[in-house]
């Protein structure tokens, strides 16, 4: 038997791994800039999620 039971593990780890759009956000960004190797590449691949994201948000305010 562990030191918590499942219901109170569900309890911890639901708000930090499950239900954290921030966290949801991120990973999605870092598989994008994880493929790249070179310098330049990783700066454009940067300018366009944030061009990409800054064009979502404007669409979605309108």
């Amino acid at each position: 038997m562990g030191l918590l039971s499942k219901k109170d593990s569900k309890l911890i780890s639901d708000p930090l791994l499950d239900n954290n759009p921030i966290t949801i956000q991120v990973l999605g960004i870092c598989s994008a800039l994880a493929i790249t190797a070179e310098l330049k590449a990783s700066i454009v691949m940067s300018i366009s999620v944030l061009f990409v994201l800054g064009v979502g948000n404007v669409v979605i305010s309108l």
